[in-house]
């Protein structure tokens, strides 16, 4: 390079100036002296004469060098600061210290009141649950549910009688029993699980279980209700109070047992009871589990037997084939005897010792017998227990589950708190400072004080879960975009304000509206979730807009007092020995950061002495991140702006196409990765037993004696309260005597085959009802003519009571009809049947159906159930026979979901464009604005469609928040762009950029940071919603700086004042009330002839 000679006056560190002869090589030689933004001054760029400005228009092209006078004209004055604004910042400003500590002090105060009283009040003040109500709560299907689950609890927990009234109670007497179950599944990797080598392994495997301390107090043990009267009277010891024997534990439900001789029929019979497939050598005693064998031969004609049966209810054969069926995977059968998978349920119950009944402080044995299953077996059972390669098992309970999920979520939520400490060290290295790092990230902590204060005391919200917690990413991603911002705007504000009033007014007024638009847009977009129907994401869509709302008022009250203390002690400041210096100076030199105009700089003279240029220069105008935004960048963006419109519509095209793949999933909730035995268990179960009998199968529940019309009193409840779901409210006109023949007739007919009400017919799916059992017994002992004579109108109540209970007394009746007869005491102290429950397996698969067509069936079965009212026999007993059918609320959640989440979008999208309108005052910037958000909404939800996502509970959400996430960077650019005081779009381009280009990259850099963290938790919905919001800010960095800047900077970018509505206004108000002009002579005359 040929040296070049320029005098330059420069600012030394003492304010003193000095003139310089330098060339481009002598630059480095004054960096000791010169101010630390100006070491990458370019003399090359300062010899370049000052070019005239282009005839296209005021700004100039992309690149081109303007002089200082043209660079001002082309720029309206700055618009003066409020005098009373600066008065009152130079007030803070000389008592910044004290300010700080009263504004840290309120925080504070607020987060150590909320920590007390969590102590003090415990979960009745902060309620935290893993639990996720997604459901609803006043949809006829949800208080038909509702009212069931709490009429069973209420119904069983009156009939703890005295002994002397046992006799008359009602067979569901001890229903209440707080009973666990321990489920396993045993699949076989190649062949059938009945080979003998793994039967064997089985029971080997489940002798262990046995084996385990506790089992033999804690299992379900196999007593009488009278025993429960006689036991009051000392601690429960697991003996017989009766007989003085000890009691056995219930049998397992499964097949790897062998027939109870005292039952009465050979093991080789169809008969014999338990179902089984071992041998016992016994025929005449009960054969214990140490006498049972393996035999081959009796083993492989057991399982033959089983196979080619078909169940028939009404028989002790039938009913032995179906419930071993139930227990084998749904290929086993129609003459196949081999089974790919069978399932083993063992059941635990109360009471157990150190207790005299089940009563006996019951949450307590509740607890105790929670805890004690999942610390018995689950990490013992996660270690492989079974010792064959042939076969593989999953283990599953219900209380299992949640407390693994417990836990698992307690692991998780480290990964929170690294997510706060990477935000923490990206924002003091990107700011050279530890103390505004730490103030902002501690401000934007303990936000979460005074909103939960605002959540409890001023909404009265009682609840606080899961998806409440995940807002901590959220607003750790608003709040660090809120400070870059403010501290950009500071450090921009440096070259234009000496004193620090002046330059707190400038940065509040600027950076307040700019942080206020992206508040408000993002704050009415999670609004759109407090409007949900499920009290789980409305609570979280208005806790996490509390959020946003506080940590704005922080940052315009608390954080500029932070950083003005800041400014008087720490400023300047070493950071990190001088290394993030070094390492910036790296970084610009490897970017060729350089000014490309003088505009770049504040020139204070320019004046020609002996003909040689002469400037005088002070700071530079600009930081060196914002010369390289409006020069590089944006030169880039002006230059390209086709094609990058081109570009980013053909990206918008292809992922658009992808959204209409989108389908409702139908799969249930995926809360855990699927390695997770957890999950595998609720994976492959639906797979391996969808047969009738299958829990996984849609089932109708027919219920008699609630009132149909209004089945539960929720008066004093809340929707978030997943305990205290109301009251049941009984149906006074209920008499099973009279009842008894409409429902029986109901319960047959419901058994026949339809394919609108999906069922498959009596043979396959038979119905669960006490009254048709009731009715088989009374056929089989009394006759039909006994039948007729003790139910219908005129019904024979004493012959009914004295058959019925003759009836219940049947062990085997109470243990099967437990859950679908309840009692309670009548007006002369008698037990009475309160209500009755019959269940209907159907041939549709909870997993596999779509809501759409579940709620078709649905409709078909109320219409059905309506319709058995208008004949015979239950139109003359319809007073007494009144009912309602309980199916399908699954199937409603999944359809409102899907459709708010769609709603909540558009509201969104529009509310957006709203504040976005009323903010820049631009109607062709805000839909440029709102365009760019519904394209970042598309391209993240097809996105995940290319990911083989499906539109579940969890996208739903997650769905619902995009466009509050996406709001922020195009807000900034679009009030950067209304705000520059440029006339001409390229030079508002350049302003914008440099404005605001730096303060997104951080903010988006350190939300993309934070959110890595949930792609490594274990809960599917963290990492779910870890990659929803990477995506979204991923997009949103990429349409707002990329395609937004591109589209403004065409000829269909607004320039001057196109798109003020204000001016749009006047012009259409001019047109409106223009005078016309008055017709001279010669118009009047024509018009006249």
């Amino acid at each position: 390079m040929a040296s070049h000679v320029v005098n330059v006056t420069w600012p030394t560190r003492d304010n003193s100036i000095e003139m310089l002869e330098i060339d481009s090589k002598s630059v480095a030689e004054k960096e000791e002296h010169v101010l630390s933004t100006t070491d990458l001054l370019s003399a090359e760029m300062l010899k370049s004469p000052p070019a005239p400005p282009s005839e296209g228009g005021a700004g100039g092209s992309a690149g081109e060098l303007r002089s200082i006078p043209e660079a001002a004209a082309a720029a309206a004055p700055p618009p003066p600061l409020d005098p009373r604004a600066v008065a009152f910042w130079g007030h803070v400003s000389d008592n910044a210290e004290r300010y700080c500590a009263a504004t840290c002090s309120a925080y504070v105060f607020t987060v150590v009141l909320v920590f007390a009283l969590t102590l003090a009040l415990g979960p009745s003040f902060f309620p935290f649950t893993s639990e996720v109500p997604l459901y609803l709560r006043g949809h006829v299907t949800r208080e038909r549910m509702d009212a069931l689950v709490v009429a069973k609890e209420r119904a069983n927990l009156v009939l703890n009688l005295p002994a002397v009234e046992l006799r008359n109670s009602v067979p569901s007497l001890g229903g209440g029993r707080e009973s666990l179950t321990l489920e396993i599944i045993y699949v076989a990797k190649a062949g059938s699980v009945l080979e003998t080598k793994n039967v064997e392994a089985i029971l080997r495997f489940e002798d262990k279980i046995r084996q385990k301390a506790g089992f033999a107090d804690r299992c379900l043990k196999t007593y009488t209700d009278a025993e429960f009267a006689v036991q009051e009277a000392k601690d429960w010891d697991g003996v017989d109070a009766i007989n003085n024997q000890p009691h056995e534990c219930a049998v397992a439900n499964t097949i790897f047992w062998a027939c109870d001789p005292a039952y009465g029929y050979p093991c080789e019979s169809l008969s014999s009871r338990p179902i089984g497939i071992l041998d016992c050598p016994k025929r005449n005693a009960t054969c214990s589990r140490g006498d049972m064998l393996v035999d081959h031969a009796f083993k492989d004609a057991k399982a033959q037997l089983y196979s080619e049966s078909i169940p028939n209810l009404r028989t002790h054969d039938g009913l032995n084939a179906y419930n071993f069926l139930v227990l084998t995977d749904s290929e086993f059968g129609s003459g196949n005897p081999v089974a790919r998978a069978i399932r083993t349920e063992f059941v635990f119950g109360v009471p157990f010792r150190g207790f005299s009944n089940i009563n006996d402080d019951a949450e307590g044995q509740s607890i105790e017998l929670r805890d004690w299953l999942y610390e018995t077996y689950n990490e013992w059972l996660l270690d492989d227990q079974l010792d064959t390669d042939e076969v593989e098992y999953y283990f599953y309970g219900h209380e299992n589950f949640y407390l693994a999920i417990n836990e698992i979520l307690a692991r998780d939520a480290l990964f929170a708190i690294a997510a706060m400490f990477f935000v923490l060290f990206y924002m003091a290295f990107m700011k050279a400072s530890f103390f505004l790092a730490a103030m902002g990230v501690g401000q934007i902590m303990l936000s979460f004080g005074p909103s939960y204060l605002i959540y409890y005391a001023v909404f009265q919200q009682r609840f606080f879960g899961v998806f409440n917690v995940m807002s901590v990413f959220i607003i750790l991603g608003i709040g660090a975009d809120d400070i870059f911002v403010f501290l950009d705007t500071w450090e921009q504000a440096g070259s234009q304000h000496d004193d620090l009033g002046s330059r707190m007014a400038f940065t509040w007024a600027h950076a307040g509206k700019a942080m206020l638009i992206t508040s408000l847009t993002t704050i009415f977009s999670l609004l759109s979730n407090a409007a949900s129907s499920f009290p789980a994401i409305r609570t979280f869509g208005l806790f996490a807009a509390l959020l946003v709302l506080v940590n704005y008022c922080a940052v315009v009250i608390h954080f500029p007092v932070v950083v003005l203390v800041y400014q008087r002690h720490f400023a300047g400041a070493p950071f990190l020995c001088g290394c993030v210096r070094k390492l910036r100076k790296v970084a610009r030199r490897g970017f060729k950061i350089d000014p490309v105009s003088r505009s770049d700089f504040k020139a204070t003279k320019e004046v020609s002495v002996d003909g040689t240029a002469l400037y005088e220069f002070e700071e530079p105008r600009e930081p060196v991140s914002s010369r390289w935004f409006r020069a590089s960048f944006a030169s880039f963006i002006i230059g390209a702006n086709v094609g990058i419109v081109v570009a980013f519509a053909a990206l918008l095209v292809f992922l658009g196409v992808s959204c209409n793949d989108l389908r409702a999933d139908k799969k249930q909730v995926q809360f855990l990765p699927r390695g997770n035995n957890y999950q595998a268990f609720r994976d492959k179960k639906p797979r391996y037993f969808l047969r009738g009998g299958s829990i996984d199968s849609a089932q109708v529940d027919f219920v008699w004696g609630i009132d149909p019309d209004q089945p539960i009193d929720r008066e004093g409840t809340s929707d978030t309260d997943t305990e205290n779901l109301g009251s049941p409210v009984w149906d006074a006109s209920f008499s099973l005597p009279e009842a008894s023949r409409c429902v029986l007739a109901i319960c047959q007919a419901a058994q026949e085959a339809d394919g609108a009400r999906k069922t498959g017919g009596f043979q396959a799916y038979p119905i669960a009802s006490p009254v048709v059992a009731f009715h088989d017994f009374v056929n089989e002992t009394r006759g039909r003519a006994a039948w007729d004579e003790m139910t219908g109108l005129g019904a024979n109540h004493s012959l009914f009571r004295e058959v019925f209970l003759d009836w219940a007394a049947d062990p085997d009746v109470q243990t099967k009809q437990r859950d679908f007869v309840y009692g309670y005491l009548d007006a002369d102290g008698d037990a009475a049947v309160r209500f009755i429950v019959a269940e209907l397996k159907l041939t549709l698969s909870m997993q596999e159906v779509e809501a759409g067509e579940a709620i078709k069936v649905w409709e078909a079965w109320e219409a059905w159930f309506q319709l058995q009212y208008l004949t015979s026999p239950c139109l003359e007993v319809r007073q007494y026979a009144r009912g309602f059918q309980s199916s399908f609320e699954w199937a409603y959640v999944r359809d409102v979901l899907v459709k708010e989440a769609f709603d909540g979008i558009m509201l969104s999208v529009g509310l957006a464009f709203i504040v976005l309108f009323l903010a820049t005052q631009n109607l062709l910037l805000s839909f440029y604005a709102t365009a760019t958000i519904s394209f970042i909404v598309i391209c993240t939800i097809g996105s995940t469609v290319l990911m083989g996502w499906d539109l579940g509970i969890l996208e739903s959400v997650g769905f619902v928040m995009v466009p509050g996430l996406s709001v922020d960077f195009v807000a900034h650019l679009a009030d950067s762009y209304v705000e520059s005081r440029r006339v001409d779009r390229i030079g508002r381009v350049q302003d914008m950029l440099a404005r605001t280009g730096i303060s997104i990259i951080s903010g988006a850099f350190s939300t993309l940071g934070a959110t890595m963290f949930l792609f490594f938790p274990q809960i599917v919905f963290f990492r779910k919603f870890g990659i929803m919001i990477f995506m979204t800010i991923g997009y949103s960095l990429l349409w707002s700086l990329f395609f937004f800047s591109a589209i403004v900077s065409t000829p269909l970018g607004p320039e001057g004042d196109v798109g003020d509505w204000l001016v749009l206004a006047r012009k259409c108000k001019a047109k409106l009330f223009a005078k016309k002009p008055e017709p001279s002579v010669e118009e009047a005359s024509h018009v006249w002839k």
